[in-house]
């Protein structure tokens, strides 16, 4: 694993975190910004697949664990259908929300609010198992949702 040279306290409580557990999952990235962001990422195997995780870690108030469920989510006439769907996700998850990107990638974010010097670290792997249990459940549905927009596009 990489060391962490930045003066992101978050990101060296992380990674300390990391080596005493033991978890050798993350690579890391500092972005050298005047936030000082640290990008650690990872994968979530999820329905057979690897969903990449990012954790950005900066020196504000605010640290990000975002999941990238599914890229091109948005085929043919599933908008609608995909749009309800993650709606309804979102008001029934507080943890988490759903949204789609400029690129129609579905993502998962979880933002983890916290004084940097008060970060806690067992927060990001309560919410990973959490976000992890919600999406082994809920993938399949997501996917067929998907999957129906790539027949509507493309039918045979």
């Amino acid at each position: 694993m990489l060391t962490v040279t930045t003066a992101n306290v978050k990101a060296k409580i992380f990674q300390q975190f990391l080596e005493t557990n033991q978890i050798n999952c993350f690579s890391v990235q500092e972005a050298a910004d005047e936030a000082h962001t640290v990008i650690f990422r990872t994968q979530l195997e999820v329905g057979g697949q690897q969903l990449p995780v990012m954790l950005i870690t900066d020196a504000s108030l605010y640290t990000l664990l975002q999941v990238r469920v599914a890229s091109a989510a948005v085929k043919g006439a599933n908008g609608p259908a995909l749009q309800d769907y993650v709606n309804t996700l979102n008001r029934t998850y507080k943890a988490f929300k759903y949204y789609l990107s400029e690129t129609n990638d579905l993502v998962l974010d979880s933002c983890l609010p916290a004084v940097p010097e008060q970060f806690e670290p067992q927060l990001v792997s309560l919410s990973l198992d959490i976000i992890l249990q919600h999406l082994t459940e809920e993938y399949p549905a997501l996917m067929r949702i998907i999957w129906a927009g790539e027949t509507a596009a493309n039918p045979v």
